[in-house]
């Protein structure tokens, strides 16, 4: 299983001299999932198999690039075929091909009994991504740099939710331009001992798309979410509870959205799912 993430909290310090945002985000993997088999094949070659055919097949898929470093840097005893169930909308802020990437290693250690340490797949998940190395911790836990330095740490907050995804990705690069165009913090929320916590991204991407600013509200004040935030650029929204959302109020929810949004209940995982 490769879980998806939501950004509890994203604050940007700063530019760093490499051009990347030195960030403080807070994310936490939680259940719902990508789906990734690895199984043997008599020829000496790592072969890759997607469900989704608007996904690259060769070196630009992040799976593909994760077991080629893998290849490269530990070696293979034997042909291997990846395969991968996209269940994950593209685009949605969840970190899909993060996670699907960093649970190919994760898969590709523990189906060949190594390296020892989970600890050497870390250079390999930086280089794929920033939020790779999250996905090998699997657990919530407090990003610094750009999102590579990852401590874990509990989620002291509601644990239940609500995801919606208005069907339309908001493109990463532009939100982070546009932040820099206008740098001002995201709104604080929560109280001790889960918050306060903000988005910085939310004011620059909220001023553009419009429907997410509405989810966020709609959230917090029809549906009475704890805390509702953008995670991470966009474009999903979520709303956090002490329990599971009703069926009725996910039912006004597809209501309200309509049928272009995907929408999903989803639990915060507090361990390793793989």
């Amino acid at each position: 299983m490769a879980p998806a993430k939501i950004n509890l909290d994203l604050r940007i310090l700063g530019l760093r001299s490499d051009g990347f945002h030195e960030l403080s985000t807070r994310m936490a993997p939680i259940s719902l999932y990508d789906r990734l088999r690895i199984a043997p094949h008599a020829g000496p070659e790592i072969s890759f198999r997607c469900d989704d055919p608007r996904l690259p097949a060769g070196e630009e898929n992040l799976v593909c690039r994760a077991a080629r470093l893998f290849a490269d840097s530990f070696g293979l005893l034997r042909g291997l075929t990846i395969s991968l169930e996209k269940r994950l909308p593209a685009g949605a802020g969840l970190g899909g091909g993060s996670s699907d990437a960093a649970t190919a290693l994760l898969a590709l250690r523990r189906f060949l009994g190594y390296p020892a340490s989970r600890d050497a797949l870390l250079p390999l998940a930086a280089s794929l991504g920033s939020d790779v190395p999250f996905f090998l911790v699997q657990r919530p836990a407090l990003c610094r740099g750009r999102g590579e330095i990852v401590s874990p740490e509990p989620w002291l907050g509601p644990r239940h939710g609500l995801l919606l995804f208005p069907g339309f990705p908001v493109p990463t690069s532009w939100a982070y331009q546009a932040y820099a165009r206008k740098p001002l913090p995201g709104e604080e929320r929560g109280t001790p001992p889960w918050g306060p916590v903000r988005n910085d991204l939310e004011p620059a991407v909220f001023e553009k798309y419009l429907w997410l600013a509405a989810a966020r509200n709609w959230l917090r004040e029809e549906a009475g979410a704890k805390l509702a935030m953008m995670s991470g650029s966009g474009s999903s929204v979520f709303g956090l509870w002490e329990s599971l959302p009703a069926p009725e109020l996910v039912a006004r929810a597809r209501l309200f959205f309509g049928p272009e949004a995907w929408i999903q209940t989803f639990s915060i995982l507090s361990g390793e799912t793989s």
